[in-house]
C-alpha cells in the first residue's frame, strides 16, 4: 500500500480537478472545505472497525483538487470587456521573456487588475535594453481580447494561465522602466539565460542559432517557420522543448563523472540536485522541465534516505515520484491538466518508466539479442534501446496527439533514431561552447556545433518531405489508440504473470522429483 499510495493521491487529485470544472461550479468553496473535514473525521473514526475506510481519504484528496481549481481560476470573461480598451498599463514582468528576431514576448501582471496580459514588443533588430523577469514597466500600445483560431482555441489556452488580454507595443519609447520587483535570484537566472542566448547568436548563423535556442533553452520564438514546421510534421517538436530528455542527457554525464570519483549516492545526489536547480533557474519554470526536475528530486531523496537506511530501497518507486511531481505541478497550476504539453510530458514519461520497469527486462533483452555479434554489440544494443524507448514514448503520446490535434506521426519512431543522437551531440558540444565562448576554443567548438545543427536541420527537413511523416485522423482515434495501448500493456503484464507462474511451477516440480 505504501509503495502505491502517492499514485492514488495523484489520480484522485487530478480527478478532483476534472470534476471541479464540471460538477461543482455552483458549490461554495466553504462547503467543499467542510466536506473534506467531514470525510477525514469519518475515515479516522471508522478505521477502528475497518481499515479500508482510509480509502475515503482519496475522496477528500479529490475534493481538495476541486477546491484548488476554484481558488486558482479568475473571472477572465468579465475582464475581456477591459481588454479591448487597454491603451496604457503598468505592471511587473512575471515570466522569462521569449526572444524572437525582431520581437519579444512576456507575461505582465498589471497593477490593480486580477489577471495577466500577454505582451508582444515589436522592437525590430535594433539595439535595445532587454526586458527581464521582475522589471516593473509602464507600457503604451493596443490591447485586444485573445483570438480563437479554427484549429486552436488560443483564448482558452491563455485563460488557463489567467491571461485575459494580448497587448502590442510597437516602439521602444512605448516602454518606460520604473524599477524591479520579485525574486532577485530568478531575475539573475533570466539575465544569465539572455546573455547565453546572445552569445549563441554571435558565433552561429541565424537558423542554427535559433535552433540552438530551442535545443539548449527551450526558446522556440526565433526558429524560422519552415524549420519549426518540419519538426512539427515529423513529430520531433519535443526536441525543441527542454524536458526530461535534455535534462537526462546533461545529468547522465555529470552522474557518470561523479561516480567515477567514487562518491556514494548520498553525496552524488545532492551535487546533481544542485545542478538541476541551476538548470531550472537558467532555463525557467517550463512544465516539462519542472516535471523532470521534480521526478529527479523525489527519486534522489528516496535514494538518499534508502542509502542512509531510513526507508527500504524497494519503496523508491519512479511511478510514485512521477505522481508526486504531478501533484506538485497541479497544486501550483491546476489548469495545466488540460494542456496538451502537460499530458504529453507525463504520458511519454510514464510509458518509458513502464518499459524500463523491472518486470519487462528490456535491458537484459537487448543484451541477449546483441551478444552473438560482439563486434557491434554495443552500438546495436544502444540502437535497440533507443528504438524501444521511442516506441514507448510514441505509445504514451500517440493517443494524446490524435485526440488533441487530430494527428499521428508514424515516422517519428525512425526519426528519433537519427534526431536524438544528433540532439545529444548538439547538447554536449553546445554546453562547452557556451562556457568557452570568450576563448579561442570557440572557433573549433562553434564550427562543430554549427555542423551538428545543420545536419539536424537537414535530416528533419528530409524526413518531413516523406509521404507518411504526418497523418491526419479524427479525434476519436485517440481514444481507440489509447484503448489499444492499455490492452497491449495488460496483455504483457498477464503474459509476464503466467510466465512467472509457469517458472515457479516448474521449479517446484523439479524439486519434488529430485
Amino acid at each position: 500500500m505504501i509503495r502505491y499510495s502517492v499514485i492514488g493521491i495523484g489520480i484522485a487529485f487530478a480527478a478532483g480537478i476534472i470534476a471541479g470544472g464540471v460538477l461543482t461550479s455552483g458549490v461554495p468553496v466553504v462547503a467543499l472545505y467542510w466536506a473534506v473535514v467531514g470525510i477525514v473525521v469519518t475515515a479516522v473514526i471508522v478505521r477502528r472497525w475497518h481499515r479500508g475506510a482510509l480509502t475515503l481519504l482519496l475522496v477528500a484528496v479529490a475534493l481538495l483538487g476541486a477546491i484548488r481549481l476554484h481558488t486558482y481560476l479568475i473571472p477572465v470573461s468579465s475582464l475581456y470587456r477591459q481588454a479591448a480598451n487597454l491603451r496604457e498599463v503598468t505592471g511587473t514582468v512575471v515570466s522569462y521573456p521569449q526572444l524572437g528576431r525582431d520581437y519579444t514576448t512576456f507575461t505582465l501582471a498589471p497593477e490593480h487588475i486580477g489577471g495577466c496580459i500577454q505582451v508582444t514588443w515589436f522592437h525590430g533588430n535594433n539595439n535595445h535594453m532587454p526586458i527581464l523577469y521582475g522589471d516593473r514597466v509602464h507600457l503604451t500600445g493596443a490591447g485586444r481580447v485573445p483570438p480563437r483560431f479554427p484549429d486552436f482555441d488560443y483564448r482558452a489556452y491563455l485563460a488557463r494561465r489567467r491571461i485575459f488580454a494580448t497587448f502590442a507595443v510597437d516602439a521602444d519609447d512605448q516602454i518606460d522602466r520604473l524599477g524591479t520587483r520579485g525574486s532577485t535570484l530568478i531575475r539573475y537566472g533570466d539575465q544569465l539565460r539572455q546573455t547565453l542566448l546572445t552569445r549563441l547568436d554571435q558565433f552561429l548563423p541565424p537558423a542554427e542559432a535559433a535552433l540552438a535556442h530551442g535545443l539548449l533553452f527551450g526558446d522556440r520564438t526565433a526558429i524560422p517557420d519552415t524549420i519549426a514546421a518540419a519538426f512539427r510534421r515529423t513529430g520531433l517538436m519535443h526536441l525543441l522543448a527542454v524536458s526530461g530528455l535534455h535534462l537526462g542527457i546533461f545529468l547522465a554525464g555529470l552522474w557518470f563523472g561523479l561516480r567515477l570519483l567514487g562518491l556514494r549516492p548520498v553525496i552524488t545526489y545532492p551535487i546533481v540536485g544542485l545542478a538541476v536547480g541551476v538548470v531550472l533557474l537558467v532555463i525557467g519554470p517550463r512544465v516539462s522541465l519542472v516535471r523532470a526536475a521534480l521526478l529527479f528530486a523525489f527519486l534522489g531523496l528516496g535514494s538518499v534516505l534508502a542509502d542512509l537506511g531510513v526507508i527500504l530501497r524497494r519503496w523508491v518507486n519512479p511511478f510514485q515520484s512521477l505522481a508526486a511531481a504531478g501533484v506538485v505541478i497541479l497544486a501550483v497550476q491546476p489548469t495545466a491538466l488540460s494542456d496538451a504539453g502537460f499530458q504529453l510530458s507525463f504520458g511519454a514519461t510514464a510509458a518509458i518508466l513502464g518499459l524500463y520497469s523491472p518486470g519487462f527486462h528490456v535491458i537484459q533483452w537487448a543484451t541477449r539479442v546483441t551478444e552473438p555479434i560482439p563486434i557491434i554489440a554495443r552500438p546495436l544494443r544502444y540502437t535497440l534501446l533507443l528504438l524501444a524507448t521511442s516506441a514507448a514514448a510514441l505509445a504514451g503520446t500517440a493517443p494524446i496527439l490524435a485526440y488533441q490535434f487530430g494527428m499521428i506521426y508514424p515516422l517519428s519512431l525512425i526519426g528519433n533514431l537519427v534526431a536524438i543522437p544528433l540532439a545529444t551531440l548538439a547538447l554536449w558540444v553546445g554546453l562547452p561552447a557556451l562556457l568557452m565562448s570568450a576563448t579561442p576554443a570557440i572557433v573549433l567548438l562553434g564550427a562543430g556545433l554549427r555542423g551538428v545543427l545543420h545536419a539536424l536541420i537537414w535530416t528533419v527537413d528530409w524526413l518531413s518531405r516523406l509521404p507518411l511523416a504526418a497523418v491526419a485522423v479524427p479525434a476519436w482515434t485517440g481514444v481507440w489508440i489509447g484503448g489499444m495501448v492499455v490492452y497491449i500493456v495488460l496483455l504483457a503484464i498477464y503474459r509476464r504473470g503466467c510466465s512467472s507462474c509457469t517458472s515457479y511451477s516448474t521449479s517446484i516440480t523439479s524439486e519434488s522429483v529430485s
